[in-house]
């Protein structure tokens, strides 16, 4: 196709979209030089155009991903050629309108698979070939409403049989705000303003301006005499929207870093990090706390905020770039029945820049497996049957494919379309079980380790990191040995089972073939990471992991302390223990400067969980405090160490007062007792029933 008949082309097909509110997808295979041409002949100067490439292409300069948050645009130009964020790649489809063009440059097909590879090994991954490219190949030419131009083609290959000039009888209104965020706008300022107590819930797929509401809120209450509102996120550009919405309906206001002021009174942007300890204060004072793209949070920071927040709105992403709401749907609405039986929803389901019948949408949810697949009933026939699956496997069984990334977005709260890619392209370990011919759990294991003495010197130093071996390196760093980057080792990256399956054994199951593996393997060991909770924790315990370190600093975008574990393999691992007796004596004489935030019922879950530290002295002290023979200051130490390894694990208030120095008055008014005295009681009720004896000494 030559670029004059390309412009053409273009010209009527945007004039048919812009009516009927539709974007298109155009791949153009071929040279770079080739497409540059094709795109410089199509595109006008006044033209909205955001291109995602690392260098300038066809007279237009890359966009980052910051920039385009909260804009609109005409021309989203991406360089599939070398350019592999996949989040980034959907990020700014997000930002076409209705009319608007999704342009993607590829290498001829056959082409592009080694050529995205050697992009993904430029950036420091392992991909020799990319299966996840190999399968867009496939299904890109037979989308319905893919314009796919190869260059040395005389016209575009567009499968659709729609026909262009079949308009719809009324043009597409593009309605903004719409109906479905001013009826969230006011469901917000009636949370804030109603009976405290009943959390709202927003949830909406992407482009539906469930943000924009936020911000539309959050300026109708400071117009409307509220002197203070917050709202937090996992990163302050997810929230960047609703400041310029706010900034919009609010004349005069000013922006001062994370807060917008407007006559006094404030929208303030707080981290998860911050919110949780700014609200643990008798000080707070926020008429509203809003927290956006709350699926990125693990569920005890949430159930944190609800116990001690009483007007909260809560909005999360269904389907969507950034991550998928799914799972956390599924499990945040159990804990909402439970702690705020009277909480009310709110669903945006109409979008905003595109039309509800947009074939864009269609098209990417199809490719990057965005749409909602069947999950797994909660009764399935058959037996229990887990298997190794190949990549090679799952290209080839899209269905598989999507039940099994489905498990991942239920199953963890950051899942986003570039887990994809990583599932089909890096070197991993999957374990699938089936109940029958239903796919009801997966595991996903990478390999770590393995490498040469001389590489790891520097990373044991803390002078080197090498791309993935994410805990292999920590672990290596930490220790100051060389050993756990030089051995083989397997990282559970994500362990998932499906609602109706859990409690049954079958992640258990996962777990056994995957151990099983990775001694065939010649693996040294397993290990994982994840948020520091108790039920999380007294899982991997079962599976027979240790904890070997603990985050000295919350995740800045979970907001959770996260905690690593370790399944030695054999008997060589000598270094093991050591880890585990420095990670007591870290929390015995650091707890209170580092994690003085941490949720008491997960640290006593942790502390219970190590190796016994109290000798038999300290178990004299202890009775000697019960029975009133010493004052607590004089037990303190001791009574810390006693807690290590305890049986029962310590109570939330002996954690609280002994690990993370909470003063009386504050134990009084948080357990709602008479006083110190009844504080003391308390503990001392605990440590009369503790159980340290000889028997636990490892």
């Amino acid at each position: 196709m030559q670029a004059d008949a390309f412009s053409q082309w273009c010209t009527s097909r945007r004039a048919c979209n812009v009516r009927r509110g539709h974007r298109q997808l155009i791949v153009l295979s071929g040279e770079q030089r080739w497409a540059e041409a094709l795109l410089s002949a199509a595109i006008n100067g006044g033209d909205g155009v955001l291109l995602v490439a690392h260098d300038a292409l066809a007279g237009f300069q890359p966009s980052g991903k910051a920039a385009s948050l909260g804009i609109e645009s005409d021309w989203v130009i991406i360089d599939g050629h070398r350019y592999s964020s996949v989040n980034h790649w959907l990020a700014a489809a997000g930002t076409l309108r209705g009319g608007g063009s999704l342009v993607l440059l590829t290498p001829p097909l056959a082409d592009w698979p080694q050529a995205y590879a050697l992009a993904m090994r430029e950036a420091g991954f392992a991909v020799e070939h990319s299966a996840f490219i190999s399968r867009l190949t496939t299904l890109l030419p037979l989308q319905p409403a893919v314009c796919l131009i190869q260059q040395g083609s005389v016209s575009a290959q567009v499968s659709h049989s729609t026909s262009l000039n079949g308009d719809k009888a009324q043009a597409w209104p593009a309605e903004v705000p719409s109906a479905d965020q001013l009826s969230t706008v006011t469901a917000i300022v009636r949370a804030a303003r109603g009976r405290s107590g009943r959390p709202l819930v927003i949830r909406a797929d992407r482009g539906r301006g469930k943000t924009s509401a936020l911000g539309i809120a959050a300026a109708e209450l400071l117009r409307s005499g509220s002197q203070k509102v917050v709202i937090s996120a996992a990163r302050a550009d997810m929230v960047e929207i609703a400041f310029r919405r706010a900034m919009e309906v609010l004349p005069g206001a000013e922006r001062d870093g994370d807060k917008l002021v407007w006559q006094g009174a404030a929208l303030e942007y707080l981290t998860p990090a911050d919110l949780l300890s700014a609200s643990a204060c008798d000080d707070f004072q926020a008429e509203l706390v809003m927290v956006d793209e709350a699926a990125h949070l693990p569920l005890p920071v949430l159930e944190t905020l609800l116990g001690r927040l009483p007007r909260l709105v809560f909005s999360t992403t269904v389907s969507g770039y950034e991550g998928t709401g799914r799972g956390f749907d599924i499990r945040f609405r159990r804990c909402l029945d439970q702690l705020r039986p009277q909480w009310r929803r709110q669903f945006l389901a109409t979008p905003l820049r595109w039309a509800d019948d947009d074939p864009l949408e269609a098209t990417l949810n199809a490719i990057f497996l965005l749409g909602t697949a069947d999950a797994a009933p909660g009764t399935v026939k058959g037996g229990l049957r887990v298997d190794s699956v190949s990549v090679a496997t799952l290209v080839n069984d899209d269905l598989a494919l999507a039940q099994v990334f489905q498990l991942l977005m239920e199953a963890h709260y950051q899942t986003t379309p570039q887990d994809l890619q990583y599932l089909l392209d890096l070197p991993s370990q999957l374990m699938i079980a089936r109940i029958g011919t239903t796919i009801v759990g997966v595991c996903q294991a990478l390999p770590e380790g393995g490498l040469a003495d001389e590489q790891c010197e520097r990373v044991s130093r803390g002078q080197r990191r090498i791309k993935g071996h994410l805990l292999a390196q920590a672990l290596a760093q930490r220790s100051g040995q060389t050993q756990w980057l030089v051995a083989p080792s397997l990282r559970i990256n994500r362990i998932a089972v499906s609602e109706g399956q859990r409690r049954r054994g079958i992640a258990s199951a996962l777990l056994r073939e995957l151990l099983h593996n990775a001694r065939g393997r010649g693996c040294a060991f397993l290990s994982s990471s994840f948020s520091c909770e108790p039920e999380l924790l007294a899982f991997w315990l079962w599976q027979g992991f240790a904890a070997v370190h603990l985050a000295s600093r919350r995740d800045t975008s979970s907001g959770s302390y996260s905690l690593m574990v370790v399944r030695p393999l054999g008997d060589n691992l000598p270094h093991l223990d050591a880890l585990r007796e420095v990670l007591c004596d870290e929390l015995l004489s650091c707890t209170e400067l580092l994690r003085r935030d941490m949720p008491a019922p997960a640290l006593a879950a942790l502390l219970a969980a190590l190796p016994v530290q109290g000798t038999e002295y300290d178990r004299q002290q202890q009775r000697r405090y019960v029975a009133g023979e010493l004052p607590f200051e004089q037990a303190a130490v001791h009574l810390k160490r006693a807690c290590i390894g305890a049986t029962p694990s310590p109570s939330a208030l002996v954690v609280e007062r002994l690990y993370q120095s909470r003063d009386w008055p504050a134990l009084v008014a948080a357990y709602r007792l008479t006083g110190r005295a009844d504080c003391e009681r308390q503990i001392k009720q605990y440590f009369a029933g503790v159980d340290t004896g000889d028997d636990q000494q490892e």
